[in-house]
């Protein structure tokens, strides 16, 4: 098959204000820390430590940017989460099962690394119920657990019609 399903990522109100809220601290923390190293200390070791402090935060913000999920792929044989950096493959074939997600069974959730809430909340986490998984969502609702070697949390934008778009991909004996 050559047709391709695409799927965005929408960023519910919360994802929104912790991303520009985020943002807005990282980027003034790193502005501030520049212009404080460069004007007010004297050059030696104090200045160095300011200046990582203001590159940590401008990476923090640029990595969180082109870590998150920018969408969802599924075309040929492969799930793609879309990503600027890196994006994440998952073989159709591999995938045992794909389902709504209810949000109850993230309760008790821990992330292990990942971001909360800059650009997205995505990396990896645990709980009970689920066990280890990985996340890659942009809002609270409309949950899709994908089942393969890992287990993966998604949000596309319908779930129902990407959960149809892997089901036929994968075929009737369920990609085995």
């Amino acid at each position: 098959m050559t047709d391709t399903a695409l799927f965005s990522a929408p960023w519910d109100q919360k994802l929104t204000l912790l991303t520009v809220a985020g943002s807005t601290l990282l980027l003034l923390g790193a502005t501030l820390a520049v212009w404080v190293s460069l004007t007010m200390v004297p050059p030696g070791p104090g200045r160095l430590l300011i200046l990582a402090g203001g590159v940590l935060s401008l990476g923090a913000f640029v990595f969180g940017a082109l870590l998150a999920p920018r969408g969802y792929t599924v075309a040929g044989d492969r799930l793609t989460i879309d990503r600027l950096l890196r994006p994440v493959e998952i073989p159709l074939a591999a995938i045992r099962s794909v389902e709504l997600l209810s949000s109850d069974r993230l309760a008790g959730s821990s992330r292990t690394l990942g971001s909360g809430g800059l650009f997205g909340y995505y990396g990896r986490f645990r709980n009970q119920a689920l066990g280890s998984y990985r996340m890659y969502a942009t809002r609270g609702d409309g949950y899709v657990l994908v089942r393969a070697a890992q287990s993966f949390v998604l949000t596309p934008d319908s779930p129902e019609r990407f959960i149809e778009a892997i089901e036929r991909r994968r075929g009737p004996s369920g990609g085995s």
